[in-house]
């Protein structure tokens, strides 16, 4: 919430306002049934003496201090709400649907707030305050218990006492009315109030309870369920129809906001892709709403109308990078990124539609295990000339180095690999690689829809591991590092998983991988998603660079860490063709505020991004982009 402080204050002072003054609608509507019920003022004060001191009861004692408390949110709550508003009528932030719902509440929640105050006010008005009380003074003496002996009403409610104390003190043959006036506002509004909600997107204030309560907190890396393909009773994979998303899911629609804080972080929007993560949950949930009625009813069931191509476009769903941007900025935890993988689920798997340049990258995928084309024979070849163990599950090393397919096929990959190895080599970690018997995790596979795909290459690499006797596992790709982690567990694997920035960082503050002189060149950090946000893996970069580089020319930009902008190749993206502005563009953009000399990265598919941003825009010469191995 408080990422953006303003908007987090006001929201969070009308929420605890709420949870407060609950009592005090419920209060409301006793007086209603039972005028006799007047909170406090029904209350018979007594003061018992106890050894000398006069103590009031317990009972009034609560009243009092709940008055106190309720006033100081009446008070809060107003501020909230005049702030809302002049940030929906004069500020209008580009994030926000300015619609009139928002309007028309903030208007309610104002008024179920005066008029709690002016009822108060004219009831202190008519029954105590004013009566004999000839000037200002006398009766705010009177309020603070010097004028009179008794302990009043005023007493608890200050808000109430300040607006008694304005209204004219000729007038009192209004004040019943005043009071009957203000108590009726009160009620209706708070009963408009609880007819919208549920019709509106203000019901979030009802579902973002349960919806946070369920989030998910601990479990990291956006984990997928996986489909049991071996069950005979389904007839489709993935999600086709939205009653066939989870109940939690369907809960998710329900809570959004609309506050659009997805929006503002989301890359593909950015780059003028078809995709805003707050009109993706607003359309599923206005689908959602319009089928409620059928799936409801006990009539016999028409074909519901499938998502996509109706409720959403295809272009939306492929435009996604799974960087997770816009679960991190949700204030109410709304999960994205797994809708999105069961759309493109059902999308493959039943309706088997896709974008036609996946077709050659599936193939590859299922018939050589990476999504290239490279004969598999060819995966160790980069290893070559380095003198690299093979593992030898009789003799195994300390560690495997699982190298993955960019490291292992793409030009610019292999260099990376290169310099993994040799940093390992010269802290003397006992590793090897399992070369030609290694296959694609199946990130992409899965990222892009293709579970089953994702399935039979896991599979076999988990039953590989487990014949191998694979325990601890070095990963310089991000997607490896997260499926490995968070995904292989579901096949029977549970591995040491270390990221090469955690291993290198930790070699050095061991003394066991020296580094060169420092170098005085300005380097900037980029976060890749799928360490960063999925993996919260933030400080080993820069422990590395500490290391390599004096502390000053170490910089970030205001776009890092979890607000870090992905390059654009998370989600399979770097197998489909972009339209629109390079989300890789805009991400070197904003690196180049800092006015780097070397951006350092921790993925592989980072390198190839903005390498080829920076010679777009024609700054290859002048800016390079090194992986943290590289730098060491």
């Amino acid at each position: 919430m408080f990422k953006d402080r303003p908007a987090g204050w006001m929201h969070a002072l009308i929420f605890w306002g709420f949870l407060v003054l609950l009592f005090r609608a419920f209060e409301f509507f006793l007086i209603g049934f039972w005028p006799i019920f007047e909170g406090p003022y029904s209350v018979n004060f007594m003061a018992i003496d106890i050894e000398g001191g006069l103590v009031l009861d317990v009972i009034g004692i609560i009243y009092v201090i709940y008055y106190y408390l309720k006033d100081a949110f009446i008070f809060l709550v107003i501020l909230a709400c005049l702030y809302a508003l002049y940030r929906r009528l004069v500020i209008k932030p580009k994030r926000l649907n300015l619609s009139g719902e928002g309007i028309i509440i903030l208007l309610l929640i104002f008024t179920i707030m005066v008029s709690d105050i002016v009822f108060e006010g004219a009831k202190l008005s008519f029954s105590n305050l004013g009566q004999g009380l000839t000037t200002p003074l006398h009766r705010i003496l009177w309020e603070i218990g010097f004028y009179h002996p008794d302990i009043m009403s005023g007493l608890w409610s200050p808000l109430g006492t300040v607006f008694a104390l304005i209204l004219p003190a000729s007038d009192y043959s209004t004040r019943p009315s005043l009071e009957q006036a203000a108590y009726w506002t009160h009620v209706i509004s708070i009963l408009i109030f609880s007819v919208i909600l549920p019709r509106s997107k203000h019901f979030h204030i009802i579902t973002s309870i349960p919806n946070v309560f369920l989030g998910n907190v601990t479990q990291m890396g956006n984990q997928l369920s996986r489909i049991d393909f071996e069950d005979e009773t389904k007839e489709t994979f993935g999600v086709t129809r939205v009653e066939e998303f989870s109940w939690k899911k369907l809960l998710d629609l329900h809570t959004c906001t609309e506050c659009g804080r997805c929006d503002v972080f989301c890359p593909a929007l950015n780059s003028d892709k078809p995709l805003s993560p707050k009109q993706f949950t607003i359309d599923l949930r206005d689908h959602l709403n319009f089928q409620t009625p059928a799936l409801l009813s006990n009539k016999e069931p028409n074909e519901p109308p499938v998502i996509m191509n109706n409720a959403i476009q295809d272009a939306t769903v492929w435009a996604c990078t799974t960087c997770g941007a816009c679960e991190e900025e949700c204030p109410v935890m709304i999960e994205y990124v797994n809708k999105m993988v069961d759309l493109r689920r059902g999308l493959v798997l039943t309706e088997d539609r896709y974008p036609k340049e996946l077709g050659d990258a599936f193939k590859s995928l299922e018939t050589h295990s990476n999504p290239w084309g490279f004969p598999g024979t060819q995966r160790e070849d980069w290893a070559k000339e380095l003198n690299i163990k093979q593992w030898d599950k009789n003799n195994p090393t300390e560690y495997l180095y699982f190298v993955g397919c960019n490291g292992s096929f793409d030009n610019r990959g292999k260099k990376v690999s290169e310099s993994v190895v040799r940093a390992l080599q010269k802290a003397g970690v006992d590793f090897s690689i399992l070369g030609n018997r290694e296959g694609c995790t199946g990130d992409p596979a899965r990222r892009l829809g293709n579970e089953y795909l994702f399935d039979m290459l896991a599979s076999k690499n988990a039953e590989t591991f487990k014949e191998q006797g694979v325990i601890k596992v070095i990963v310089h790709c991000p997607h490896c590092f997260n499926s490995f982690k968070h995904e292989y567990p579901e096949f029977g694997v549970k591995l040491e998983v270390i990221h090469h920035s955690e291993l290198l960082a930790n070699l050095i503050k061991e003394n066991k991988l020296a580094t060169e002189n420092k170098t005085d060149e300005t380097v900037v950090v980029h976060d890749s998603c799928y360490m960063g946000r999925h993996n919260k893996v933030y400080e080993a970069p820069r422990d590395i660079l500490k290391s390599t580089a004096s502390p000053e020319s170490v910089k970030e930009v205001e776009t890092s860490r979890e607000r870090g902008t992905c390059c654009g190749a998370g989600g399979g993206r770097f197998l489909l063709e972009e339209s629109g502005t390079r989300i890789s563009h805009n991400r070197v953009d904003e690196l180049m505020q800092a006015k780097p000399d070397t951006i350092a990265v921790s993925c592989p598919f980072c390198v190839l991004m903005l390498e080829d941003a920076l010679k777009a825009k024609n700054l290859g010469d002048t800016v390079k982009v090194k992986d943290i191995s590289e730098i060491i």
